[in-house]
């Protein structure tokens, strides 16, 4: 049990300490009431700072019963990423005996998520693509959730547990294909901003051009994650480099962006722009021609932050190694036969 000098800490304790009353304070540790953002991340903090046991708090019993609830954080619902992450976060989640909860990340940042999930008091709470800021890393810890990272944008250097794929592995793997054809010029359409997965994808992708053809030239285009448009991009690229060209694109969504532009300016895929994505979405397989891709295992890798998130709540660390699932190479007809 929690104790100061005088014996146990009290919810008194904390809220002295956090100079607010008692019923804020036990508003604040429950989740429950109209409070600001700042005044319950305080008393949050406090907490921790004493090492308030909220669960031996009034005659020792449990102040709040366990829900058995798994919070999936994403800054949109309506992409195929997102779907493939909340089935395999939903199967994992019901297999290990949690509900799921669907939250989103909100632009208000009045409406800041870690408020909403302290107050829902989960068993733990996943990450899709969300570097969460130091701060919230903390109140969250204040209120003892566990937090997983599912495919950050940032590297957390081993301070929160994360899963994700083989980034660069898979970039390495798409460049050893195209590089395995006559194709002797190379780009990579790179998205912007550059997030960390992003940067390993691309890496990994000229890393395997200069290993199997040393100073093939390799060009970059940057675009949009989603939504991209590359037409103007794709004309100045093809006026330097001459097709047949070879391109890898660091998700599906500008690998199709890329199929429009080459559409557009008269170029046949795969006979003047040879195309490998990164995801393998459902539409990769029923473009035209089919998609050449890279297979994320996004279901296995939200399944496994699930099966994280039940192991932090009896593991405490400090330092988290990151897990990676391996990708694979989906080839498809949108490049050029390799040679033989």
């Amino acid at each position: 049990m929690s104790e100061t000098n005088d014996g146990p800490v009290t919810l008194q304790d904390v809220a002295r300490e956090a100079g607010v009353s008692v019923s804020t304070a036990s508003r604040a540790l429950s989740g429950r009431g109209d409070l600001k953002a700042g005044t319950r991340n305080s008393v949050l903090r406090v907490a921790n700072e004493l090492n308030y046991d909220a669960a031996m708090s009034s005659r020792g019993r449990p102040a709040a019963l366990d829900l058995r609830l798994i919070e999936l954080v994403l800054g949109t619902f309506d992409d195929a990423w997102t779907q493939a992450i909340v089935n395999g976060a939903r199967k994992g989640a019901f297999g290990h005996g949690f509900d799921l909860v669907l939250t989103l990340e909100r632009d208000d940042p009045a409406d800041d998520w870690p408020t909403r999930v302290a107050r829902r008091r989960p068993s733990g709470v996943i990450l899709g693509i969300i570097k969460p800021t130091r701060r919230q890393i903390e109140d969250l810890a204040a209120a003892r959730i566990p937090v997983v990272l599912l495919d950050p944008r940032s590297d957390p250097h081993g301070e929160v547990a994360s899963v994700g794929t083989t980034d660069w592995q898979g970039g390495y793997d798409a460049g050893a294909h195209l590089a395995a054809t006559e194709l002797e010029r190379f780009a990579v359409v790179s998205g912007v901003p550059h997030y960390r997965f992003g940067k390993a994808r691309e890496d990994g992708f000229r890393s395997a051009i200069a290993d199997r053809l040393g100073d093939a030239p390799v060009s970059r285009i940057d675009a949009n994650w989603t939504g991209a448009e590359v037409t103007h991009e794709l004309r100045a690229l093809v006026s330097k480099l001459p097709p047949p060209i070879g391109i890898f694109a660091c998700n599906d969504e500008m690998a199709l962006a890329v199929y429009r532009a080459a559409a557009a300016l008269n170029l046949r895929v795969p006979e003047d722009v040879s195309v490998v994505g990164f995801n393998d979405e459902p539409r990769a397989a029923d473009a035209e021609p089919a998609l050449t891709s890279v297979r994320q295992p996004l279901e296995a890798m939200a399944a496994r932050a699930v099966q994280l998130v039940a192991d932090l709540r009896t593991r405490k660390t400090d330092r988290f190694e990151r897990l990676e699932l391996p990708t694979r190479l989906i080839v498809r007809k949108s490049t050029i036969a390799t040679r033989r």
